[in-house]
């Protein structure tokens, strides 16, 4: 009799570790839905931080590679280096394994759209090739962030552009093709983050079904 509700013991312990894979996340990462939000945040440090270094590199080789005048230069080589100084902070956070806060992570990507922004207007506005650094500032927001303030993101991404073209002189056309290609590449990063949560909301229900089964049969044995 003891062998056998020790077999039995064993067994369940082994149905519950299956269940823990089948989730196909740690154990220590489960989370209730209200905590996801705060989960997607820090797991997307990562995503935000190397998203800006791509913006940092590449922008300061563009600016070296087709410059403009010599004061329109120094202004964006500031706003290139206070980029990489606010990512440095990030990263340097990250290494350390202290995920910043919610509320510094938006105002920094805040501040991304600020200053790609101000390059573009500074530049040659509408004519300027800097617009596609509001690309992976737009990315690298939508994966991370709810759907209401990725498309208060992308709206005002949208806004700002688009203010700045009518101001420089663009055409409507093109101005409205480049609008639109900004709130796809805004969806299509979001998409990928509701994605993600149903399949971990899902894998959540799965796992938890599956240990009210072995608890159940865990008592039925007592």
């Amino acid at each position: 009799m003891s062998q056998t509700y020790v077999e039995k013991k064993s067994q369940l312990e082994e149905a519950e570790k299956a269940a823990q894979e089948t989730a196909f996340l740690p154990k220590d990462t489960w989370e209730s839905p209200e905590e996801i939000s705060s989960k997607d945040l820090a797991f997307g440090q990562p995503v935000i931080v190397t998203m800006r270094w791509i913006l940092v590199v590449s922008g300061l080789l563009l600016i070296l590679w087709n410059p403009d005048s010599l004061p329109i230069m120094r202004v964006q080589i500031l706003i290139i280096f206070l980029l990489a100084l606010a990512n440095f902070y990030l990263h340097s956070q990250l290494l350390m394994k202290r995920p910043v806060k919610d509320e510094v992570v938006f105002a920094s990507s805040a501040v991304d759209l600020i200053l790609v922004s101000v390059l573009i207007l500074i530049g040659s506005g509408f004519e300027s090739r800097l617009l596609v650094y509001y690309f992976p500032a737009i990315v690298s927001f939508s994966v991370v962030f709810p759907t209401i303030l990725t498309a208060t993101y992308v709206g005002t991404t949208m806004g700002a552009y688009g203010l700045i073209s009518i101001a420089t002189g663009g055409d409507f056309i093109t101005i409205m093709a480049r609008l639109i290609m900004i709130a796809a590449i805004g969806y299509c990063g979001n998409l990928y983050l509701r994605s993600e949560k149903s399949r971990r909301e899902d894998a959540r229900e799965s796992r938890e079904r599956l240990l009210d089964q072995i608890q159940e049969r865990q008592a039925t044995t007592v």
